[in-house]
C-alpha cells in the first residue's frame, strides 16, 4: 500500500545483507513491493557495508498499517489505526499536546466477536514472545531496585482486592568492579567458597548439603560492603536484585520477591521471568531497613500479652464469635484485612531464608554496619554460610591498591614511605579513602604524599 507506514523496530535479527536492503527499499522513491528485495551490490562492499549498518543491525524495517484507514486483517475483520487530536482552542499560550490513538476492529460475521477476541489474543502473545526473546538475547547485567509504587500480581483489572506486588526499576550493571580491585582480608577464602558453590564441588558436592548461599557483610562504612556485592554479581555473572524490607509490608509480599522470580520493571508491559542461578539478592543495611531484624529483649511468645479484663463484657459463645468474625470479614477490605494479619515479621523473613521451600542455586547477601543488633536467629549457621567483616586497610593491601591504580611497583623507598607514615598515624584507614587518593593523583610518589599528609593529620 502507497500508504503504509515504515519505521525501525526493535525485532528478531535478520542478515546484514536483508537489514541493508531493506533500508535502501525504505529510503528510495520506488515501489514498496521491492522493500524485500535482495541488494544488488557485490560482496567487495560488504566490509563498509557491515560497519555502516552495524548500528542497526538489530533493526527491521517493518510496515505498519496506515492512519485512520480501514483495513481487512482476515477475512470479513477490519482494523483501523487511528490517532485523535485534541481540537485547537485557540489561546496563545504554551500547552501540553496530547493525543488518543485507538484501535478499532469491526465485522459483520456471525462470530465477529470471537474472531476478533482471537486476533487481539494472538496478537498479545506474539508481542509477549518478542519480549522474552529480547530478554533472553539482552546479555546485559541489571541491578533491579524497589520502586516506591506497586503493581497487581493479576492480569484482572476489575479486580479490586489483587494483592500488591513489588515493582522493580532497573539499571544497568558495569563491569569495573572485580575481585582484582578489590582488597581484603579473606579475599582468597571468599573466591574458593564462590568457585564449590558455583561448580557444586567441596561441601555443595555433598548430597543432603543445601545448595544456597548466604553471606552476611559487616563493617565500617566505606569498607567495600557494596563493591563487594558488585563483583560478586560480577564473578558469577548474575542480576542484583535489591530487597529493601521497609518497603515490604506483608510476608506474603517477601515470598513472592523472593520465590517467584517474576520482576515487574517499570516501563516493560510483561514481567522479566528469571531463574534462582541469575540473581543475586541483596539486603542491605538490614538493621536499618527494619525494626523486626533487631535482637528481641526476651524470648517471650507474642501470644503473652497482658489479659483482657472482661468482668463487664457479656460472655459470647462459640457460635456468636465464629458468626462475628465472618461478618466483619464480609464487611472489611479484604485487601487491607490480609495486609494487616500478615504483616511482615521475623517469622516470614526467616521462612524465606531458610523455610520448606527448595531453592537450588539461590544467593542471599545481607549487609549490616551493626551486627550485634541482629537478632541471633537470623544469623545463625544454616542461614547464612560466612559471615564476613569488612574493616579498614592494612599497610599491605593500601600498598596493593596503589600499585593497582598506579600500574606500578613499588620500589623499597616507596614502601618504607608507606610503611612509616601507615605507623605514624592512629587514623585507620578505609578503602574509599584509599581509592579516592589514587583517583586524586597521577602517579606513586604524588599517592604517597597525599597518604603521608592524611596520616599526618592523625
Amino acid at each position: 500500500s502507497k500508504n503504509a507506514q515504515y519505521e525501525l523496530l526493535e525485532k528478531t535479527k535478520k542478515s546484514k545483507k536483508t537489514t541493508k536492503a531493506l533500508l535502501d527499499a525504505a529510503v528510495s522513491e520506488s515501489n514498496c513491493s521491492t522493500t524485500g528485495s535482495e541488494s544488488s551490490d557485490g560482496d567487495d562492499d560488504d566490509d563498509d557495508d557491515d560497519e555502516y549498518y552495524g548500528e542497526v543491525n538489530r533493526l527491521n524495517v517493518e510496515a505498519l498499517p496506515p492512519l485512520n484507514e480501514w483495513i481487512e486483517i482476515e477475512s470479513g475483520v477490519y482494523f483501523k489505526h487511528e490517532t485523535v487530536a485534541p481540537g485547537n482552542t485557540g489561546e496563545k499560550k504554551v500547552t501540553i499536546k496530547e493525543s488518543t490513538v485507538n484501535f478499532r476492529f469491526k465485522s459483520s460475521l456471525p462470530d465477529a466477536s470471537k474472531r476478533i477476541d482471537a486476533i487481539i489474543d494472538r496478537a498479545f502473545k506474539n508481542y509477549q514472545a518478542i519480549e522474552r526473546r529480547k530478554h533472553v538475547e539482552d546479555k546485559s547485567r541489571y541491578f533491579y531496585i524497589q520502586a516506591d509504587t506497586a503493581t497487581a500480581n493479576t492480569g484482572d483489572d476489575n479486580n479490586n482486592n489483587a494483592t500488591p506486588v513489588v515493582a522493580y526499576k532497573r539499571y544497568a550493571l558495569g563491569e569495573e568492579k572485580t575481585f582484582e580491585n578489590l582488597f581484603f582480608e579473606e579475599k582468597e577464602q571468599v573466591l574458593q567458597l564462590l568457585d564449590n558453590f558455583e561448580n557444586r564441588s567441596g561441601k555443595f558436592a555433598v548430597k543432603g548439603f543445601p545448595y544456597k548461599l548466604g553471606l552476611l557483610l559487616h563493617g565500617p562504612p566505606g569498607t567495600g560492603k557494596t563493591s563487594l556485592i558488585k563483583a560478586i554479581a560480577q564473578y558469577t555473572k548474575r542480576h542484583v536484585v535489591t530487597i529493601s524490607l521497609g518497603k515490604i509490608k506483608t510476608n506474603q509480599q517477601l515470598l513472592d520477591a523472593l520465590f517467584d522470580m517474576k520482576f515487574a520493571v517499570q516501563g516493560l508491559d510483561s514481567p522479566i521471568e528469571m531463574d534462582f542461578e541469575d540473581v543475586v539478592f541483596v539486603m542491605e543495611d538490614i538493621d536499618c531497613a527494619s525494626s523486626i531484624v533487631n535482637a528481641r529483649a526476651d524470648e517471650a511468645s507474642d501470644f503473652s500479652s497482658k489479659p483482657e479484663d472482661t468482668s463487664d463484657k457479656p460472655v459470647q459463645s462459640e457460635d456468636d464469635k465464629l458468626v462475628t468474625s465472618m461478618i466483619k470479614a464480609c464487611l472489611e477490605d479484604e485487601k487491607k484485612y490480609n495486609m494487616r494479619n500478615d504483616k511482615l515479621n521475623l517469622s516470614g523473613l526467616l521462612n524465606v531464608l531458610d523455610g520448606v521451600i527448595d531453592c537450588p542455586g539461590r544467593i542471599i547477601i545481607m549487609t549490616t554496619n551493626h551486627p550485634e543488633k541482629l537478632d541471633p536467629a537470623l544469623v545463625r549457621p544454616g542461614r547464612v554460610n560466612k559471615k564476613l567483616l569488612l574493616s579498614y586497610m592494612g599497610c599491605t593491601h593500601i600498598q596493593q591498591m596503589v600499585e593497582y591504580y598506579c600500574v606500578a611497583k613499588l620500589d623499597e623507598s616507596q614502601v618504607r614511605r608507606l610503611s612509616e607514615a601507615f605507623d605514624m598515624s592512629s587514623q585507620a584507614f578505609t578503602p574509599a579513602e584509599i581509592e579516592e587518593l589514587c583517583a586524586e593523583h597521577d602517579d606513586v610518589d604524588a599517592v604517597l604524599g597525599g597518604f603521608e599528609k592524611l596520616a599526618a593529620k592523625h
